[in-house]
């Protein structure tokens, strides 16, 4: 059976910290309805009534939105962690 595989590289961006987003992944068959965009409505029990997935909308695909977030990490620089005179008369 056939795999689809994507990957993304992450470096650390120019402008610091905030939220990126990196890439759209698009054509993956829904899993809640197994790509078919449809599910047999549970409601109606003498005919068969498709009713559209309530997760892919009845298009049968999804997509990933693949969004960094920047945020601060590691320890303070020792530097501001000292008290110094930084008023100095």
């Amino acid at each position: 059976m056939s795999e689809k595989k994507n990957g993304v590289l992450i470096t650390a961006p120019l402008f610091g910290t905030g939220k990126e987003t990196v890439g759209y992944f698009t054509g993956y068959a829904c899993g809640y309805c197994q790509g078919n965009g449809w599910h047999w409505d549970p409601e109606i029990i003498n005919e068969r009534v498709k009713t559209p997935c309530p997760k892919c909308g009845g298009t049968g695909q999804v997509k990933g939105i693949v969004t960094v977030e920047w945020v601060p990490d590691g320890e303070v620089k020792p530097y501001f962690k000292e008290e110094h005179d930084h008023d100095i008369p």
